[in-house]
């Protein structure tokens, strides 16, 4: 039987929620998904870190700015800008309200980290999040709110879309030295399946 792989994943927890004092239940949120915390730091990112986060990427600006760009012609917007435009714009919106802001930067382990990551923040709207993640439990914002004032809307967290964006998103955050390799005892329950059996006289 080949051994279980485990991944890593970058969770942030965002300056809006550490007004409101959520880290704790937010890191509870992680550890009761199974999730290892391996590394974890309170920030305040300058320009040229959150630079690389958001990087000046045209593929970035497309793809963000096009679904943009679908959402305002759905509300019936018209004059719409080219998805580039879209995605600078939010781009711009993203660095502010990350810049020189408390921000607590973790890295968690284990099985599906990143899928277990994305659905324990929930969907990116609040208005869609799913009850029980942290978006749907804990924010009432939505784009509707956001564009109105003019500012990224308040997702509480970040958490990596893919293994390969994790893994690019942790060099950028941590050096190596920052992530510890350690045991869980609750990881031998998924390893081996040979916990906690009942001896028999």
């Amino acid at each position: 039987m080949s051994k279980v792989k485990t991944e890593r994943t970058m969770i942030a927890i965002k300056s809006e929620s550490i007004q409101r004092h959520l880290i704790g239940e937010f890191i509870t949120k992680f550890e009761k998904r199974g999730l290892k915390m391996v590394a974890c730091k309170l920030v305040a990112p300058d320009s040229e870190l959150i630079g690389k986060h958001y990087a000046d990427d045209e593929s970035w600006y497309i793809s963000s700015g096009t679904k943009t760009r679908e959402n305002y012609a759905a509300k019936g917007e018209k004059n719409l800008l080219e998805p580039i435009e879209y995605g600078k714009l939010t781009r711009k919106k993203l660095m502010d309200s990350l810049r020189d802001r408390p921000i607590l930067v973790m890295i968690w382990q284990g099985t599906h980290a990143v899928a277990l990551g994305r659905k324990t923040a929930g969907a990116t709207n609040p208005l869609t999040a799913d009850i029980g993640s942290i978006r749907g439990d804990y924010s009432i914002d939505s784009y509707e709110v956001s564009d109105a004032t003019g500012r990224a809307i308040q997702t509480l967290v970040h958490a990596s879309g893919s293994p390969e964006e994790a893994e690019n998103e942790i060099k950028i955050w941590f050096s190596p030295e920052e992530i510890l390799d350690y045991d869980l005892v609750v990881e031998d329950v998924f390893s081996n399946g040979e916990w906690g059996r009942v001896r028999r006289k």
